[in-house]
């Protein structure tokens, strides 16, 4: 059975994050379970925002509509969910920390990081089973792990 990870990361990294997303799918025996493409509750949000101005104020009205209870929840049944987390860490937003500690304090699932910024931050050292300062580093130890498709 493939591995499942959820891919935290922040919505202004979504599109770059998405075709990395992609190719390590298509490379590895391993799946990345993006919050924000790969769930059926916000195909058409996603539709909607991605034709959007990024980072403008449309987006950033758009999103204020949608319930916050409902995007939490939805983020945390799919961690629940998941086999483990990836966390691309290189900002200070607010919700891919608190994935990380739900993932890792609460859920006790392994917690992979990579982080440029933040390798050395005691909270993200106490909470990740694994850092990495790239993702060509978290490529490597994937392929290791598990495998290149066949």
């Amino acid at each position: 059975m493939t591995e499942v990870l959820y891919l935290a990361h922040n919505f202004n990294m979504r599109k770059s994050v998405r075709k990395w997303e992609l190719y390590i799918e298509g490379k590895y025996n391993i799946i990345l379970d993006s919050p924000f493409y790969n769930n059926p509750n916000r195909a058409e949000e996603m539709n909607i925002l991605d034709s959007m101005k990024d980072g403008g104020r449309n987006q950033r009205n758009y999103l204020s509509t949608r319930s916050s209870k409902s995007i939490v929840e939805d983020d945390l049944d799919k961690i629940r969910k998941s086999d483990g987390l990836i966390a691309i860490a290189n900002d200070t937003r607010i919700g891919t920390p608190m994935e990380i500690f739900f993932a890792g304090r609460i859920l006790r699932i392994p917690v992979y990081v990579i982080s440029k910024k933040y390798f050395r931050h005691p909270w993200i050292k106490e909470h990740a089973t694994k850092i990495f300062k790239s993702r060509k580093e978290f490529e490597r130890f994937v392929k290791d792990k598990w495998g290149r498709k066949q």
